[in-house]
């Protein structure tokens, strides 16, 4: 790869970060800081030429995205999940009352989708 066209990767992983940072709540901004936190902040490339350190910066930036992706989708899922759970617990509650005894339905589906995804039923509300 010649150095424009590495130029031209690192514009577009640029660009795709810029999109995804604003897709990013001001938490998720923050927990990628705190994340950041701990790295240097002048990484030396010790490379051959100027192109093999544009290549290594390039791709260093690439897996910087990949992994900024990665862990605000992993908190993204994570909050999915819990939300999932509280619908859960509350048509669990309401289905107890006879006049919303329709729900059963709803709630054994809902337990039998958990199981089936994760290999058990759904934790209880205390856990």
């Amino acid at each position: 790869m010649d150095e424009q066209q590495t130029a031209e990767f690192l514009r577009v992983v640029n660009s795709m970060s810029e999109s995804f940072q604003s897709t990013m709540t001001k938490e998720e901004r923050a927990m990628l800081s705190a994340r950041r936190a701990n790295e240097p902040d002048v990484v030396h490339y010790a490379a051959g030429s100027h192109e093999q350190a544009m290549l290594a910066f390039t791709a260093d930036a690439m897996q910087t995205l990949a992994d900024d992706i990665g862990s605000v989708l992993d908190q993204r899922m994570e909050r999915a999940y819990r939300e999932s759970l509280e619908a859960y617990y509350k048509a669990e509650e309401l289905s107890r009352d006879p006049e919303h005894a329709h729900l059963m339905e709803h709630v054994e589906a809902m337990r039998r989708a958990h199981e089936k995804e994760y290999g058990y039923p759904p934790p209880s509300r205390e856990s």
